[in-house]
């Protein structure tokens, strides 16, 4: 087995059915990053045991909207509420992505009710707004034809994750972690130490959901710098539902699902040494690339400056 192989998620835990259409789960895809360093806690070894052993970190929800592809691709975008967004899927799991393209050839419908997973992409100033996309997991003709679907209206998503503030977002938002399997945490420790670090902050990026949530009895976790580690404390896990409002561009509280829990499910969570490594051979990488087109550059000059006297003589003996 690879060691590509050997890192690629587990599908996340869906409390759907499989439907005739597409499958009711799928890997999320590793399209969207938080392009800056989160202020959280960070830490090496997995998360203390979970109060309540059912609680898993999720991020799934019904989305019905208007589905259209590029020509002659799968490529597609989802249009809510007069806005568009991309529809992603995990290039080696497309097969629901093909499925809905031939529903909707054949039915001639292309306003469908979609499974989803929420993606985020986050930027480095807070003034600038975050950007969603929407990665498919399946679609549905019978709204009752999952369990996902009985539990959900129509953009309505089930969030399960760590309630806390970061840098790059205004608002609180709903961490969702990857949940720990035991399997790929060794496999994980067998990677080469060169590309190590890269697998693992890339495998380990977690999806931030912006949550409006108005008077909120829970205070959102927020990193202080300030603190010593053993005085910052820790976000809540908390299981809810919120509504997907295209208007705002975001999700806003709907009812809580569970209990608060102090203690949340294991999670794999990307080190700030293997950051920082990854980080480092960003930079170790974009050095060479400046050096080489500065030579570049002052090579032009020369050849720019050549041709000048040639017009010149040209014009001379046309003149004799």
């Amino acid at each position: 087995m690879s060691d590509k192989a050997q890192i690629e998620p587990t599908p996340a835990k869906l409390e759907t059915t499989k439907t005739t259409e597409a499958p009711a789960k799928l890997e999320t895809t590793e399209t969207i990053e938080v392009s800056a360093k989160l202020e959280t806690a960070e830490t090496t070894e997995p998360e203390p045991e979970p109060e309540h052993k059912s609680a898993f970190f999720q991020a799934v929800g019904i989305l019905p909207g208007e589905v259209s592809f590029e020509e002659g691709s799968i490529m597609s975008k989802v249009t809510v509420g007069g806005k568009e967004y991309p529809l992603l899927f995990k290039p080696r799991l497309m097969s629901a992505m093909v499925a809905l393209k031939l529903e909707i050839k054949q039915s001639g419908v292309s306003t469908q009710r979609l499974i989803v997973y929420p993606k985020v992409m986050h930027f480095p100033k807070q003034d600038q707004p975050h950007q969603l996309a929407f990665q498919l997991v399946g679609f549905e003709k019978d709204p009752a034809s999952s369990a996902i679907s009985m539990q959900l209206e129509d953009f309505e998503f089930k969030l399960s994750g760590l309630w806390q503030f970061i840098p790059v977002c205004r608002v609180p938002v709903i961490s969702v972690f990857r949940n720990f399997d035991e399997a790929i945490h060794q496999n994980l420790k067998k990677l080469d130490e060169a590309i190590a670090a890269k697998k693992k902050v890339n495998f380990m990026k977690a999806t931030h959901v912006p949550l409006i949530w108005k008077d909120s009895p829970f205070k959102p976790f927020r990193f202080n710098p300030k603190l010593e580690k053993e005085e910052q404390g820790r976000p809540l896990f908390l299981q809810l539902k919120a509504k997907f409002i295209p208007e705002k561009n975001g999700f806003e509280f709907v009812a809580l699902l569970a209990p608060p829990l102090e203690k949340a499910p294991k999670f794999f969570k990307a080190s700030n040494d293997d950051k920082a490594t990854v980080q480092k051979e960003k930079r170790k990488n974009a050095t060479p690339s400046k050096a080489k087109a500065t030579p570049s550059k002052s090579k032009s000059k020369p050849a720019q400056a050549k041709p000048k006297p040639r017009p010149v003589k040209a014009q001379q003996e046309s003149a004799e």
